[in-house]
């Protein structure tokens, strides 16, 4: 079968009925996902349907051909009767099938599994043809407003080299279910709908392609002139799709916005007044160098990065928090390269309390844990999917998983002590650990008191993620460390880079941010490469990248309301899309604009949320105060997960609850410095401060009258200063992060 299909190759390029003998391997199994029916929610499901289970997409051909072929009796497939064959009654439904018809009686699919079982529905012989890689043309197509149809063409290469074509047998899962996909007739077309920007994942068997469509937002246009490589990229592909960018922010809108992204809080009015009166070309790039030079920035970041690290209380006890914290802080403050504290970490050993990156560890438990976390912090991938299975949606597999894991099995922890308040809750930890790396296999307890050996079991050896060779140092956490940053590292760079646009433009180009596959592409590819390249060549200097984003015109685009196809969200990057000001940020700015000091428990009055190393998760031995509410009822994480997706930004009844009758907002108005001064100022001159306070702009001449009207008639000006800054406070102005 095998010596017959490689000539074949070269005189058809394609496979298919009166091609010469069918491979299971390369033509039935491809089918079989095409239909669905190896996927998760039909027989390749952990249990199977209707009494056949098949690996998982089509993971295992060999465990596959004999279960078709020789399960319930071989009446699954039948050669000497194809036609009664079950495979195909139940696929083209003939016989009741609760999957429904996934094959037309005399369509492709049919013919071909038809003709393999009626050559005797053999498997494929040891050495035979293997496809390595897939392509496809065109890789990218831009398609008219109103979409269009689209007839790709799948290529395949062999593991000998050869090249056939395999668009009828090929699996496509379009990342906008309005595609429609249909590989019957002349070969494969897809139907997209108007406004579709969609990624299409190719398979076949194992090989995996990428297949982009974009539909226009109208004919394209020439892009404009930009200084700045950014502005390049950017403007290019928006040209090319046809989409007007918004215009710029004005300096108000400008200000606010990067103090948020940068320092975590609003500027003091007195800054922005100055700022708006100006005229100065370089006023912009004079803010953000002020920013990048302010403890807070490194707050900022410290308060990112512990999030991620699942720095929160139960794991970490309350005096390891504040170590990590501090340690987070100090080397954001100096300016740490990206690329050593994540070696820092990855490398951590010691006293949790006196060396605290070993906590990093310490949070993880386990070498599973471990091994997903570091894979989605520092590279961007997740592949927690492939612990049980090999990843469906992308191209690893359960080895890779095991072999990455393997790195982390030789870290421990000597517990030395525990005084955990609640005896029955084994994953609460209070008290100091080592951590180290272990220089033999693990022990277990057995009997009392005592310790043996764990049984041996067969080891999988440590090897890096797209690593050909196994790690065989006696510190695999340190040649991950030296693997993960040395330059050219493909994963790296732009996770980091990614992460460093997303906090800034509150998308990724990549979104989630930590999850790169090839099915989740970039929204623009050329960009995510030059901003990887700019922070490799800048030796990782966060604040390097950080100036080059903000002082770009795509960093400073404002909101364009006349053209939907800006405001979507899309990570085209032609307009800003308002966001939630994160529930920290939110808690300083109140506090901020009032100037009210807040009193968080254990830290002098007056410290910024933004400077708390973290707050206690809910727990049944102690209530939370009005700060932890608030803080929690905005978004902010328990810190549970390596990743920012447990922050929330959703607007929901509660937190309106707590703006309209909360406790913390109405105690912050009582204890407001400023409206005290602001009470014996002139009603102008309170109103104005207010207003470059909370929203960085003056007045208009309406919301100026409007206030006087409130001031001029009130019989008690403080409580009319209150009623005012809770109404701006309050405002979808001041809420979002425009």
């Amino acid at each position: 079968m095998g010596s017959l299909l490689i000539p074949l190759i070269l005189h058809t390029c394609a496979l298919g009925p009166g091609s010469g003998m069918i491979s299971f391997r390369n033509e039935v199994m491809p089918l079989l996902s095409q239909g669905g029916c190896n996927s998760g929610p039909c027989h390749g499901n952990l249990n199977g349907k209707g009494g056949l289970k098949l690996s998982l997409r089509g993971e295992d051909p060999g465990l596959d051909w004999k279960t078709l072929t020789h399960g319930v009796g071989g009446r699954r497939v039948n050669p000497l009767a194809p036609d009664e064959s079950l495979l195909l009654a139940k696929a083209s439904g003939q016989t009741p099938h609760e999957g429904a018809v996934r094959w037309k009686a005399d369509g492709y699919a049919y013919r071909v599994v038809r003709e393999w079982i009626a050559q005797g529905a053999r498997p494929d012989p040891e050495g035979g043809p293997r496809v390595r890689s897939l392509r496809v043309e065109p890789e990218e197509i831009i398609l008219p407003p109103a979409g269009g149809i689209l007839r790709p063409k799948v290529l395949a290469t062999l593991d000998d080299g050869r090249v056939l074509e395999t668009s009828r047998l090929a699996t496509l899962e379009p990342s906008d279910p309005g595609i429609r996909v249909s590989v019957e007739g002349n070969g494969l077309a897809l139907l997209v709908p108007a406004g579709s920007q969609a990624a299409i994942l190719v398979r076949h068997g194992s090989a995996q392609a990428l297949l982009r469509v974009w539909s226009s937002a109208g004919p394209a246009k020439t892009p404009r002139a930009a200084n700045h490589p950014v502005d390049r990229i950017v403007g290019q592909r928006l040209a090319s799709l046809g989409i007007e960018p918004a215009g710029g922010v004005d300096d108000g809108h400008f200000l606010r916005r990067v103090w948020l992204d940068l320092a975590g809080q609003l500027p003091p009015a007195e800054r922005t007044r100055n700022f708006l009166a100006d005229r100065s070309p370089e006023k912009r790039a004079n803010e953000v160098d002020y920013l990048l030079g302010q403890p807070a920035f490194a707050d900022l970041w410290a308060l990112h990065w512990a999030d991620l690290l699942r720095v929160e209380e139960k794991t970490l006890d309350p005096k390891g928090v504040r170590a990590m914290h501090a340690w987070l802080r100090r080397a954001f403050l100096e300016n740490m390269p990206l690329d050593e504290l994540a070696r820092a970490l990855v490398t951590a050993r010691g006293s949790t309390y006196s060396h605290p990156p070993a906590n990093f560890y310490r949070a993880l438990r386990d070498p599973q844990t471990r091994a997903e976390a570091v894979a989605q912090v520092f590279l961007g991938v997740r592949i927690a999917c492939a612990r049980c299975h090999n990843h469906p949606f992308d191209r690893w597999t359960t080895d890779d998983y095991n072999a990455f894991t393997e790195i982390f099995s030789a870290i421990d922890y000597k517990v030395l002590e525990n005084k955990r308040a609640d005896d029955l809750d084994k994953h609460e930890f209070k008290g100091e650990q080592i951590v180290y790396l272990r220089r033999g296999p693990p022990e277990e307890p057995q009997g009392k008191g005592k310790k043996a050996k764990a049984p041996e079991k067969p080891i999988t050896p440590a090897r890096v993620l797209d690593g050909p060779t196994a790690l065989k140092g006696p510190d695999t956490p340190q040649d991950l460390a030296d693997w993960m940053t040395k330059p050219g590292n493909p994963f790296f760079a732009k996770a980091q880079a990614n992460r460093v646009w997303r906090r800034l433009m509150g998308r990724g180009l990549v979104e989630p941010e930590d999850d790169f596959r090839l099915a989740n592409p970039a929204s623009h590819p050329e960009l995510l490469e030059h901003l990887a390249d700019f922070l490799a060549r800048n030796r990782f200097d966060l604040r390097a990248l950080v100036r080059h984003i903000a002082l770009t015109e795509t960093y400073a685009r404002g909101i364009d309301k006349a053209h939907a196809t800006v405001t979507q969200d899309d990570g085209m990057c032609a307009a800003t899309l308002p966001r939630p000001i994160p529930a920290e940020q939110l808690l300083d700015a109140w506090a901020g604009v009032l100037e009210a000091p807040l009193d968080f428990s254990g830290y002098p009055a007056g410290t910024r949320t933004l400077e708390v190393a973290g707050i206690p998760g809910p727990s049944r031995r102690r209530k939370s105060d009005d700060l932890e509410r608030f803080l929690r009822v905005f978004g902010k994480p328990e810190r549970l997960l390596s990743c920012d997706c447990e922050r929330t930004s959703d607007p929901t009844l509660a937190q309106t609850l707590m703006l309209v009758s909360g406790q913390l907002p109405q105690r912050l108005l009582t204890q407001s410095a400023r409206l005290d001064r602001l009470a014996q100022t002139a009603p102008g001159s309170a109103v104005a401060e207010l207003y470059l306070a909370a929203l960085c702009r003056k007045p208009t001449d309406r919301e100026l009258t409007d206030c006087l009207k409130l001031l001029e008639g009130a019989s008690d000006r403080r409580i009319a200063l209150e009623d005012l800054a809770w109404a701006l406070l309050g405002s979808r102005e001041f809420l979002l992060r425009w």
